[in-house]
């Protein structure tokens, strides 16, 4: 495989994760990279490619596009990766998208700017909020922890 191809895979590989986070949908992501690879040249860049997808996500998420409930995933102990999916769906489409640049595609605060048209002080308070909101959905409930009595023995002597 050549390098090209390699790149080309990488981008397409970030585009869909990026999209599936947001949409929750592996058929609204389809529609996402659909809108963003017919208006696109062949010599895009990734910055370029997850921008136009940003855009057009903001664009569907402006007319009433709803996301999705997770579909299923290979099962897990306590399938987290539905929790967590259902959690980021529950968000309001600005929050969650600040949230998946920053923590699923790995972007600074700038670079969501950028992407988005947000202004940086704005994606700070969506970031603060996101996390917050899946800290709330995600928690156990106060008082109560998911790690087995045994491991709290030894700090109650």
């Amino acid at each position: 495989m050549s390098k090209q191809d390699n790149s080309s895979e990488q981008m397409v590989n970030l585009l869909y994760n990026t999209g599936y986070r947001l949409t929750g949908s592996h058929r609204k992501t389809q529609e996402l990279l659909t809108g963003v690879f017919n208006t696109v040249s062949d010599n895009i860049s990734i910055k370029t490619a997850l921008k136009k997808l940003c855009l057009t996500y903001i664009n569907k998420a402006s007319t009433g596009w709803t996301p999705s409930l997770p579909e299923s995933s290979p099962p897990t102990k306590d399938n987290s990766t539905n929790k967590i999916q259902a959690a980021l769906l529950a968000l309001p489409p600005a929050v969650r998208l600040v949230l998946v640049l920053r923590e699923v595609s790995g972007l600074n605060y700038v670079e969501i700017a950028e992407m988005t048209g947000i202004e940086k002080i704005a994606v700070t308070w969506l970031l603060s909020t996101g996390r917050w909101e899946l800290r709330k959905q995600l928690a156990p409930p106060r008082g109560q922890s998911e790690l087995p009595d045994k491991y709290f023995a030894r700090s109650k002597l």
